[in-house]
């Protein structure tokens, strides 16, 4: 009898405190900016608009990853890709001939496509 009241009363004090053992943990993942020229400032200004227009974190993601065995273990981590990542993806969805030069014809087919989604 007093095996099980010692039991229970584990049980009670483990639950009570919702995990032994619980981590939480947040990984930003960015990458270097690619360079790139713009062939005149209408070409620049065309790219940074549309790059607006698509809220200037186009395939930006988050990730979570959560595992839990009740009472006795929680572990959560959260994965956030920074801007750059967006911003490299506009560019080279921009740079249709891949020069690392976006012209001013570039920047307004781009802007096209971002304006009619």
């Amino acid at each position: 009898m007093k095996t099980l009241v010692s039991i229970c009363l584990f049980v009670l004090a483990v639950g009570a405190g919702n995990g032994c053992i619980s981590t939480e943990k947040t990984t930003y993942h960015d990458e270097v900016r690619v360079p790139v020229a713009f062939e005149n400032e209408t070409a620049g200004r065309l790219f940074y608009e549309a790059l607006s227009k698509s809220g200037g974190s186009v395939n930006r993601r988050e990730s979570n990853t959560e595992i839990a065995i009740p009472i006795v273990f929680e572990h959560k981590h959260r994965t956030v890709e920074g801007e750059n990542i967006g911003f490299n993806a506009a560019v080279h969805r921009c740079d249709t001939n891949c020069d690392g030069k976006i012209t001013e014809l570039e920047a307004r087919i781009y802007l096209e496509t971002v304006s009619h989604k």
